[in-house]
């Protein structure tokens, strides 16, 4: 899954001397996450909703008029935009985006492309991604085994014994538990199939069954 597939493309950007004032309005009317920063095609920084929500804020509580008046006409977005924020490729992958996300704590990436500002990746994006990854928006049941060391032909041996059983795999994913080699294996069916079924023969063929999942349909609500 690459970036440039899922990433926000033609994204709202501010210049340096704008008015945080303006960039806060800017924000709210188009219900940004951050905005990226660029002065004559080359990205200067950042300014993300916290940023902005933050000064304005701290302004209203402090009921002070020159702070006001310095809000509103002498505040740009130099004075407190992340300088040289840190980026992504758009050639990069989704997996690894998440990866970085998660070290560094950041939750919206500016996407470049041969040193241009081609889109902006966010949270929002990429738990997009993942639903769609895990099929959120469809009807389905599923199982989870007990983590299991995965060699060649694990995959292909459980799948065959849920096949046999009739039922459909709409998806298989594998996930690492912290500390440990082996992954568990996740599987997700057509609503319409009996997973008491599908486990009993699991079980019988050796495997050990972690959780069911009766039907669930978008955003966990149950049939």
């Amino acid at each position: 899954m690459i970036l440039r597939n899922w990433m926000e493309r033609e994204p709202v950007t501010v210049e340096s001397d704008t008015l945080v004032a303006e960039a806060v309005s800017l924000l709210v009317d188009k219900n940004l996450r951050a905005l990226p920063v660029v002065d004559q095609g080359v990205l200067r920084g950042l300014v993300t909703r916290k940023d902005l929500q933050g000064c304005a804020t701290a302004v209203a509580r402090a009921q002070n008029e020159h702070e006001n008046d310095y809000f509103l006409h002498r505040l740009r977005i130099k004075d407190i935009m992340i300088r040289m924020p840190n980026t992504v490729e758009a050639r990069d992958t989704v997996e690894s985006c998440m990866l970085k996300g998660q070290e560094e704590l950041i939750r919206n990436y500016p996407v470049m492309e041969q040193g241009k500002l081609v889109g902006m990746i966010s949270s929002l994006e990429l738990f997009s991604a993942l639903s769609s990854i895990l099929g959120s928006d469809e009807i389905w049941c599923g199982i989870t085994l007990e983590a299991m060391p995965i060699e060649s032909g694990t995959i292909g041996k459980v799948t065959k014994v849920v096949e046999e059983t009739g039922a459909i795999l709409y998806g298989v994913f594998t996930m690492r538990l912290p500390g440990v080699e082996e992954k568990r294996i996740i599987l997700r069916f057509d609503g319409g199939t009996d997973v008491e079924t599908v486990a009993r023969a699991l079980e019988q063929a050796g495997y050990r069954i972690f959780e069911k999942t009766d039907a669930v349909q978008t955003c966990g609500h149950e049939l």
